[in-house]
């Protein structure tokens, strides 16, 4: 049946609940939903005209599809936005929805003051347990566009929609409502994403489109429960609760399981395979790859002709689901446990593991197949990384997986993950990927590769390439619970792989051909190695940071070639440096810069470089590690800060001794050791430096450290004697402490920047007046 709108648009709505249509016009009949999802799925417009009428068509660009002597059929490319709503309203009829919105399609609805009103709404859909309500906006190019003010729009409307849905279900439970603005080629602003987030409104932009759009072509309508637990994770399934089953419990691997017998209707309902890999590249999820729907029709196939699966499926349960246990006297097995076990009833409370294939199987079949029975072990909230070394171990025939080779998985198998920081992670392994097999780049086969012997200038690992892609921000960025696009993100993971590989390659060519004989040198020479690879992408981040900034480029929307002349012209410095400076030089900036601090310090020396010709460039941290790294002054503060590290503790040292005593106890440890030092921790801490410390090994006092002496000196039976010199209120502190000892551990941060120096840490404004206060308050009590 077709419920069609009001003929006069223009006359007031008189609401009467018994008699009006409140979301008009909706189409449930399967004929015409048929006809409707033909006319959508077309990239066209059609239309028919008198002949006569065609050149004036024409000319608004329209094209003759078959010309005839009464009427003419035409036809023209949709427009980006009616193309977007006509995809967003295929996908809800390939998921299964048997009601969905006509042309036109608006909702009535009665304000607060009994006033009504009506709003288009772009697509809509509804069953029996769940309503979408869908916006759907489109820019012809990609480009930023707010959207604030039609979220606002929304946000006051939403209780007016909620009710007028829930009308139309007064009879039936009231379905779950979802509020989706789906979006082609606009760069969201992360004030919009917080805005829709914080009123529970989904975002599907093209990347998501794509993959629902492929998930549900080859998993058919049973695959609907997969896309929407992508935005229902969590709540309950309508129609699936209180669903018991004997099972069994028990414990493998550490990991609690069940194993139980179910069917494919509840288990497709709960089911969702490798954490919704969104924005992977073609579409779909790495399990599909290993899939096609030619492959899941061949398993129907088999089902239909009786065929059955004797292996279990494998999933993992994201709650633990409640088992009741049969009576204590038939349960006498320690390590297996008989009873009733209540399935989850939430979307996405299921990760299949594995058998995939055979759950997908039932998804084109008709509905007296999904009572089939299926085997299931089922772990009870086996953590995210042991799920991922689970299926990588069962599909890498039964070998241990190290972690280096899970980083260069990632790609495969969390790309799109729902975890926002695993999802970049698997973004940067597919960039890195791309980088080393495109073999027109100047990393391809530079890094080295899990199982085969690596030649000298393999130097480089995937792990390290994807730890700087993270830390740049090129590819995106963690904010809060949602990734954030960069400079180097494209409109889908597929085009920020080909975009982000491009202008790397063009920016390390660069690199490379300013030395070629030091780019194939590897570890030797210090150019192409783990900590310059991620400085220079370090380097590049900040490029882009300055030049956004001083000529207002908008590097997100410029074309890669465009973007690499930006960065490379900017960077000619570094390149010449690369080309003409001497071995000596080279290592003496760059050999030995391990850790962070070590990948800082090599990005530094490379943003030094740079300033010779942009004396303004750089973080202010920057230019204070430049300042300070050619100052006597902080020379001078670290010698003060050491010595007086050394003199404090010879001075407590020293005192203990003249108190307790250095004679041997029952113990035969020194008095002032055992009755001076009480803490257990700090002794043994102590003794091990001591045993670790093989070149010149000192006595055991001469191992504690700074923080050590303030538990020390506060002990009852001390600080009478330690008073006068480390009870030191700084200004500001809250009068009335008993100790004042909190300038210790402040200067314990400081003694660290000091000792480590080559960790590139530097000293703030506010730690240098610090020092200047430890001058006056604190040095001239301690002993020389």
């Amino acid at each position: 049946m077709t419920i069609f709108a009001a003929a006069d648009e223009s006359t007031a709505l008189k609401v009467d609940d018994g008699k009006t249509n409140f979301l008009s016009p909706l189409i449930d009949d399967e004929k015409e939903l048929a006809s409707e999802y033909r006319r959508r799925k077309s990239g066209n417009e059609l239309k028919s005209v008198h002949p006569a009428d065609v050149p004036a068509e024409e000319a608004n660009g329209w094209l003759v599809q078959r010309p005839g002597k009464r009427a003419t059929r035409l036809k023209r490319p949709k427009k980006h936005e009616n193309l977007l709503e006509d995809r967003m309203w295929c996908l809800l009829h390939s998921m299964g929805y048997q009601t969905l919105n006509g042309a036109n399609f608006r909702i009535a609805f009665t304000r607060t003051d009994s006033s009504t009103g009506r709003k288009q709404i772009d697509v809509y859909a509804e069953d029996d347990e769940t309503a979408l309500v869908i916006e759907c906006k489109s820019r012809g190019e990609r480009g930023r566009r707010s959207l604030q003010k039609d979220i606002q729009e929304t946000v006051s409307l939403q209780h007016y929609f909620r009710e007028s849905i829930n009308r139309r279900f007064a009879e039936r439970a009231k379905p779950k409502i979802l509020w989706v603005y789906a979006t082609n080629n606009i760069l969201w602003s992360i004030p919009d994403i917080e805005r829709a987030e914080a009123h529970d409104i989904k975002i599907i932009t093209e990347n998501e489109l794509q993959y629902f759009e492929t998930f549900a072509k080859h998993m058919g309508p049973a695959g609907k429960y997969q896309i929407l637990g992508e935005f229902l994770k969590g709540q309950k399934v309508p129609g699936l609760t209180n669903v018991k089953l004997p099972a069994i419990r028990g414990k493998i691997g550490g990991e609690l399981f069940y194993s139980f017998v179910t069917t494919p209707r509840n288990l497709l309902k709960i089911a969702f395979i490798n954490h919704q890999a969104l924005n992977h590249p073609d579409g779909r999820p790495a399990y599909q790859r290993m899939i096609s729907s030619s492959r899941i029709k061949e398993i129907g196939t088999f089902i239909e002709k009786g065929g059955f699966f004797p292996t279990n499926i494998l999933v993992n349960f994201s709650d633990a689901p409640r088992f009741d246990l049969i009576s204590n006297a038939e349960n006498t097995d320690p390590n297996i446990k008989f009873g009733w076990i209540t399935l989850p009833s939430k979307y996405r409370s299921a990760w299949i593991i594995d058998g995939q294939h055979r759950l997908y199987g039932f998804s084109h079949l008709d509905d007296e197949y999904l009572d089939q029975s299926l085997f299931v072990l089922a772990f009870e909230k086996m953590a995210v990384q042991k799920e991922a070394d689970l299926f990588i171990t069962i599909n890498h025939k039964q070998k241990s997986v190290p972690k280096s080779l899970l980083v260069s998985l990632l790609a495969d198998i969390r790309m799109g993950d729902s975890d926002p920081s695993t999802a970049l992670s698997a973004l940067g392994s597919a960039v890195v990927r791309a980088l080393n097999t495109d073999k027109t780049s100047p990393l391809a086969r530079r890094f080295s590769i899990h199982g085969v012997p690596p030649e000298p200038n393999q130097n480089l690992t995937i792990s390290e390439a994807v730890n700087g892609l993270r830390r740049s921000g090129l590819i995106g960025r963690l904010t809060g619970k949602t990734l954030a696009p960069g400079p180097l993100s494209g409109a889908t993971d597929e085009d920020t792989v080909e975009r982000a590989s491009s202008v790397l390659s063009a920016y390390f060519e660069e690199v490379r051909v300013a030395n070629p004989t030091r780019w194939e040198a590897g570890r030797d020479a210090f150019i192409a190695v783990n900590p310059g690879i991620r400085a220079h992408l370090s380097v590049i981040a900040e490029v882009v940071s300055y030049l956004s900034h001083k000529k207002s480029l908008d590097f997100p929307l410029m074309k890669p070639e465009d973007f690499a002349r930006q960065v490379t012209a900017f960077c000619h410095p570094i390149f010449a440096f690369v080309r003409t400076a001497s071995d000596d030089v080279v290592r003496d900036r760059f050999s030995r810069k391990f850790g962070e601090g070590g990948v800082k310090e090599y990005a530094y020396h490379l943003m030094q470089i740079l300033t010779e010709a942009h004396s303004d460039f750089g973080t202010e941290e920057f230019q204070r590690w430049v300042e300070q790294s050619t100052s006597d002054k902080i020379d001078e503060v670290n010698q003060f800060l050491m010595k007086l590290a050394e003199r404090l503790t010879n001075y407590v040292i020293d005192t203990l001794k003249k108190v307790h005593g250095t004679h041997r106890l029952a113990s035969d440890e020194q008095a002032f050791w055992e009755i001076g030092v009480e803490s257990e921790r700090i002794r043994r801490n102590a003794f091990e430096a001591q045993q670790k410390d093989k070149k010149r090994r000192k006595p055991k006092e001469a191992y504690l450290n700074i923080v050590d002496l303030a538990e020390i000196v506060k002990q009852q039976n001390n600080w009478d004697h330690f008073e006068h010199v480390f009870k030191n209120p700084r200004p500001g502190e809250r009068a009335g402490q008993k100790y004042y000892l909190g300038w210790i551990q402040t200067f314990n941060e400081l003694r660290n920047i000091a000792a480590h120096k080559n960790q590139l840490k530097t000293y703030s404004d506010e730690d240098l007046e610090f020092v200047e206060w430890m001058r006056m308050e604190i040095d001239p009590k301690v002993p020389a």
